[in-house]
């Protein structure tokens, strides 16, 4: 994934409810860890989300590979790794999700991140 800096002002990060332009995602994935990645939203038809990589923080990390991430907007993907995915609803909430990874709106806390297996 090609990354590059740029300053980014989300509007709304920790609101939740709809994906909006500028709000923030995160994805956790992994089977014996547990991965967290951030996106911003780019855009936002009826149907579909398009989601821009972004960086990650990960503090509290305790030497074995554990911590909590937070979303690093000062590392942001260029325009070839936006990739759109369908909105489904959850609990009230818009959400996306694969087989192996669901999309959700941040609600601003450090997500849980371990890389130990």
């Amino acid at each position: 994934m090609t990354l590059q800096m740029v300053k980014t002002q989300p509007s709304d990060v920790t609101s939740t409810g709809k994906f909006k332009p500028g709000k923030i995602v995160y994805s956790t994935y992994g089977y014996n860890m547990t991965i967290v990645d951030y996106f911003i939203v780019d855009r936002v038809s009826s149907f579909s989300v398009w989601l821009r990589p972004i960086g990650r923080n990960v503090t509290n990390d305790d030497g074995l590979g554990g911590g909590r991430a937070t979303p690093d907007l000062d590392v942001k993907g260029a325009d070839s790794t936006v990739f759109r995915m369908k909105i489904q609803k959850y609990d009230g909430q818009e959400c996306a999700y694969t087989a192996y990874k669901s999309y959700s709106i941040w609600d601003g806390r450090p997500q849980y991140f371990n890389t130990w297996d």
